[in-house]
């Protein structure tokens, strides 16, 4: 069914400086020299400019002689530092910047760095796989404890959710309790999980309470230093052309898994916790919220962001609403479809794609299933991924793309596979991975039709050929990286990618090998998703999960 939502879906009050949203040319220029400890300028040093008020930070690196130079600062007051080599600056008092005008800081290199961060997984140690990754074929993964809750697990939530998973998951009694409250509503609109009776949830909450409690005289690991993850040596002069703009989210636990950019150029993210949809506008750098209409359940978990082809905005509410969204830019009216009974009831996913008929398609990571919506009928298509059917195991599918026949791509991350849906039949042909323990993420689909596929484990980009399946092996100059996706430019032929281990994002040119990397502003800023800007290809949005922070890396040469 249908409903749409008129009224104003509620523009929450949350605008990062609403006095540039009427002044979008409001801007001062920032310039600088940068020395190390004995006076010398020093070329390829990162600086980095913040705004609390706005919540609003930026990264130039530093050219000849050491200058820098930023000409996009809104009107305000920004602390300045600079990272560089084996030394950092200490952080400057606040430099107002006034519109129009321009405001000069030089910073010295007098502060040893803390040490670097080693490559990992965000809040894990290095090396620490996931529980997608443990679950995977060849990956082994650890085993359900005895007890009296074991048997429960089996029988009802594994339908859902596999051993690794749950073991991998610490907590308290509250904590336990409050998860199965929540798988509860989950389970409402699956055609296989089965609800708990009250002395099912009684054994299992003294079960997991019991075997998978936190570790004894565990403590969170302290965060880290947020520039451990820049690089030691200077950045050579053909790397120093780019910039680094982003925006922290008023709700540091929002989880902005995904982000898009409309056909204006704005880049959009949907909060995985915090349940919204926001925007921050590439001219003004004002930030806004939309509220989602109001359903069921207030646990709202919007996830899968992606531009439509009339430029409207498709999302997924991926928690007990069973709900996609679609949301028009130009009106800011959500319009709301609500998904049929499935395996899971979350009917969630990370990854929607938009084919070029106007179906959307959604890789279903909780339920073995694919689904595909036609906005025209409202009609869904649920497809069961065979792999995971065969093996009585969810295959999590996760990635997607389109290839060059208008046919669909999923990655079945626990098989090691890919595989391709006709799009008139539903039939799937399954594909082995070419490469040991790839941890496949996210796809894309080239200016040829062909395929890529980010390999998290790997380290790696694989292209597949769509019409042979030859698959050739893409390996980016930071080691341990987390190949996490891959995006094209398909203007100028250039694959997009994040290393997500290492804090970069990178872009390959397929025809001659070459790579560049960009390093972002920041330790574990956690990206898992990039959109290119339609408006300018030199710009290429991103959205960090943890860190619950949106922005873009822009190339100025």
């Amino acid at each position: 069914m249908q409903k749409s939502c008129l009224a104003a879906l509620a523009l929450v009050a949350t605008v990062s400086w609403s006095a540039l949203a009427s002044a979008q040319d409001a801007v001062g220029t920032l310039t600088g020299v940068i020395t190390d400890a004995a006076g010398a300028p020093v070329a390829g040093a990162f600086v980095q400019m913040k705004n609390a008020e706005r919540r609003l930070n930026f990264m130039v690196i530093t050219q000849e002689q050491g200058k820098f130079t930023n000409g996009r600062l809104p009107a305000g007051k920004y602390v300045v530092q600079a990272i560089g080599g084996e030394r950092q600056s200490a952080p400057s008092s606040a430099v107002e910047v006034a519109a129009g005008k321009s405001a000069s800081v030089d910073l010295s290199l007098t502060v040893e760095r803390a040490a670097p961060l080693a490559p990992a997984w965000p809040g894990r140690r290095p090396g620490e796989r996931g529980a997608e990754a443990a679950a995977a074929v060849g990956g082994g993964g650890p085993r359900l404890a005895d007890g009296d809750g074991k048997a429960i697990i089996e029988a009802k939530c594994m339908s859902c959710h596999d051993a690794a998973r749950i073991v991998r998951s610490r907590g308290n009694e509250a904590r336990w309790q409050q998860t199965l409250r929540t798988m509860t509503l989950y389970a409402q609109g699956s055609t296989i999980a089965k609800p708990l009776t009250a002395d099912e949830e009684k054994t299992l909450l003294t079960y997991l309470a019991a075997n998978y409690a936190p570790a004894p005289g565990a403590t969170a690991r302290a965060k880290p230093d947020p520039f451990s993850r820049l690089p030691r040596t200077l950045v050579p002069p053909e790397a120093r052309g780019y910039m680094v703009v982003e925006y922290e989210l008023p709700n540091a636990r929002a989880e902005p898994h995904e982000v898009a950019v409309d056909s204006e150029g704005n880049g959009w993210v949907t909060q995985r916790l915090g349940g919204r949809l926001g925007r921050l506008d590439r001219k003004t750098l004002a930030y806004v919220e939309y509220e989602p209409p109001a359903a069921s359940s207030p646990n709202v978990r919007l996830n899968g962001i992606r531009r439509g082809n009339e430029g409207e905005l498709w999302m997924v509410d991926g928690g007990p609403n069973r709900r996609w969204l679609s949301f028009s830019p130009k009106t800011e009216r959500f319009t709301v479809y609500d998904v049929p009974p499935t395996r899971s009831g979350t009917a969630s996913g990370n990854t929607m794609r938009v084919h070029p008929d106007n179906t959307v398609w959604l890789a279903a990571i909780g339920s073995n299933q694919v689904i595909r919506l036609d906005p025209a009928t409202k009609q869904f298509t649920i497809y069961d991924v065979p792999v995971g059917v065969k093996n009585n195991k969810n295959a999590t599918p996760y990635g997607m793309a389109i290839d060059g026949d208008g046919d669909i791509w999923v990655v079945e991350n626990a098989f090691d596979q890919i595989a391709r849906i006709d799009r008139k039949t539903g039939k799937f042909d399954e594909y082995p991975l070419s490469v040991k323990d790839p941890v496949a993420r996210k796809l894309g689909a080239d200016w040829d039709g062909n395929l890529w596929v980010g390999l998290h484990g790997a380290g790696k980009l694989l292209r597949v050929d769509y019409k042979t399946q030859k698959m050739t092996e893409f390996t980016p100059p930071s080691e341990d990286s987390g190949v996490y996706l891959a995006e094209p430019d398909l203007k100028n032929r250039l694959m997009w990618t994040t290393l997500h281990h290492v804090d970069k994002l990178a872009r390959l040119d397929p025809a001659t090998g070459k790579w560049a990397e960009y390093p972002l502003m920041m330790a574990e800023t956690d990206v898992r998703r990039i959109d290119l800007d339609p408006t300018n290809p030199n710009r290429v949005w991103y959205s960090g999960v943890l860190s619950s922070r949106i922005g873009y890396v822009e190339l100025l040469q």
